[in-house]
């Protein structure tokens, strides 16, 4: 009997799993604009992959049928596995000639701290030998950047050319700059800017893109933090469920207006930042339209890029036109935000 109710218990399980997991293989391709509720299927993949691979090797070892329902979800959506996990067992072969490119979003650096001087100063210098132990990048993008910060990184990792308009987001570059602008977002702390940098006698066209923030990391937190499901907490998931589903229609307009921009421009390009979106996000499938994901081509592992409460979350990305070719990508694991920096080597075709 009891086997018994485990049993279907165990299929109820599956056929849930089952559904979901095909409704964020969906997912990418509605328009949270007119359905915002979809998008939490995909954002939801990772972790219905791991259910997938869980209840795969259950029903496996009984010898089940079922197992191959599991194994056949897997295989189908292997395409959004790439998004989140890098399969390059390759060595990297770098050029000598080669663009490094590294975006970091850096607005947890100081969160809960008293700012001082002297702190600012202390933070600028173990963030800087941290990216130099890294390799220097040529163009450094940051989003959520004070003004005085990275004047100070500027400064002591010797970017002559550097490019903010008051909101975060900031572009750093060795190469020279010959102009920029930004995409209008309306009334909002997030922005996007761009601007054309000189590159062995070519120009390239460098976005920095911050996309709409869900502004739910600390009721995330408390909710998870609370653990038991009292009335109180439901109310504060269902704030959360709202904020997440508001910020998701205005991070879709945004991405929709970027979108515009890119395929107007007729330099290469360069799109890196934090998209605030998963690869299975109708945004990411938006931006990454005719574009390689540097992550898919190179990396190897876990492509996590937010060091937040919630796990697994790829959310920053490096993307190029087809005129590029991918050398490396890599995330690089510190603890200076809640995100992690990514990090290319890229060759002009």
């Amino acid at each position: 009997m009891v086997r018994s109710v485990f049993k279907y218990a165990l299929k109820l399980v599956s056929a849930v799993v089952a559904v979901f997991t095909l409704l964020s293989y969906v997912a990418p391709h509605v328009n949270p604009v007119v359905f915002p509720w979809f998008s939490f299927f995909g954002t939801a993949f990772p972790w219905l992959l791991f259910a997938n691979l869980a209840l795969l090797a259950i029903w496996a070892s009984r010898l089940n049928r079922f197992a191959l329902y599991h194994l056949g979800l897997i295989l189908v959506g292997w395409q959004y596995m790439t998004g989140f996990i890098g399969f390059n067992g390759g060595r990297d072969v770098v050029p000598e000639k080669s663009i490094s490119v590294v975006t970091h979003n850096l607005g947890a650096l100081f969160r809960g701290k008293k700012m001082t001087d002297a702190l600012r100063e202390k933070t600028a210098d173990a963030y800087v030998a941290f990216l130099e132990k890294n390799g220097a990048p040529d163009i450094l993008c940051t989003q959520e950047t004070s003004g005085k910060f990275y004047r100070l990184v500027a400064e002591k990792m010797g970017y002559e050319h550097t490019f903010n308009l008051k909101k975060g987001t900031v572009i750093l570059s060795k190469y020279p700059m010959e102009g920029g602008g930004d995409i209008p977002f309306g009334k909002t702390a997030n922005s996007t800017l761009w601007v054309d940098v000189r590159i062995d006698g070519r120009t390239v066209r460098v976005y920095n893109v911050h996309l709409q923030s869900n502004k739910v990391t600390n009721d995330t937190e408390k909710v998870i933090e609370e653990g038991e499901l009292e009335k109180e907490t439901w109310h504060e998931i269902g704030s959360v469920l709202g904020k997440v589903g508001s910020a998701t229609k205005l991070r879709t307009e945004q991405a929709q207006r970027l979108h515009q921009h890119i395929t107007e421009c007729t330099h290469p390009v360069i799109v890196c930042g934090d998209f605030n979106d998963t690869p299975n996000s109708f945004v990411y499938r938006l931006l990454s339209e005719g574009m390689n994901d540097t992550f898919r081509d190179k990396a190897l592992g876990f492509g996590t890029t937010f060091a937040g409460v919630l796990p697994l979350l790829r959310i920053d990305y490096v993307l190029t036109d087809l005129r590029f070719k991918t050398y490396s990508c890599k995330t690089l694991r510190g603890n200076f935000s809640d995100h992690y920096p990514v990090r290319v080597d890229l060759g002009l075709k």
